[in-house]
């Protein structure tokens, strides 16, 4: 079972319209869960509106694909560009995260070190599978998290860029709990605009969202090609 987290934007497409709707009762919370015979598909945000990023339930998500016997991860994320060199429009397959602001655990009575990364096997399954559909993925690149919902300022901007290549505000998290419960998962990154201060016009919230509509088609494309891998 292929477990995929997303926007709502994915709620509405053709090869969801045979899926059914499921609420998975955690220990930290219900969540719902559109269930079809080989994926199961978590809108993070909520189904039905908009939860600001630093409101998601990680653990919840998490826990319900662990009780649905998800095998495999993918979290599709949009990302603002630390570099120049990756315009919007890119798609990145990360190999590493930079989070150290927010911790996320399952580990609340118990002592357990665990060494964060990705399953390199299904990382680069998922790349190729992007790069047969004419995505042109990137090969790797660093992902930080901020907590959000703001964008973050030109200084920490900065700061970030030395250590990272683009920055969302979900993905890592989600990537250290299936990382804890050991379920591969894997980042796709859609560059949905220069982050504040790098690119040559100023960061609006228009913008933003005018930039995610253009992205819209190959953010599909990334999703109908990853479900061929289910």
């Amino acid at each position: 079972m292929l477990g995929i987290l997303g926007g709502t934007s994915f709620l509405g497409l053709e090869q969801n319209r045979e899926a059914t709707t499921e609420e998975v009762q955690t220990g930290y919370g219900p969540t719902t869960v559109l269930v079809a015979d080989t994926f199961a598909m978590i809108a993070r945000h909520g189904a039905g509106g908009y939860l600001p990023p630093h409101k998601i339930n990680h653990h919840a998500h998490l826990k319900a694909f662990e009780e649905l016997d998800v095998d495999r991860i993918v979290s599709f994320g949009s990302v603002g560009s630390l570099k120049a060199l990756y315009q919007p429009g890119t798609i990145l397959v990360p190999d590493d995260c930079f989070a150290p602001f927010r911790v996320m655990t399952f580990q609340e009575d118990t002592l357990r070190f665990v060494v964060p990364g990705f399953d390199e096997e299904w990382r680069n399954e998922v790349l190729h599978t992007l790069r047969d559909s004419d995505l042109h993925a990137v090969d790797g690149g660093i992902y930080a998290e901020t907590t959000g919902p703001r964008f973050e300022t030109p200084s920490e901007i900065r700061f970030l860029s030395d250590y990272a290549d683009v920055v969302g505000m979900t993905c890592a998290s989600e990537a250290f709990l299936a990382n804890e419960l050991d379920i591969p998962q894997v980042i796709i990154a859609v560059v949905d605009n220069y982050a504040n201060g790098i690119g040559a016009e100023p960061l609006t919230g228009e913008a933003f969202q005018a930039q995610v509509k253009a992205n819209q088609d190959r953010a599909v494309t990334a999703f109908e090609a990853v479900l061929r891998l289910a």
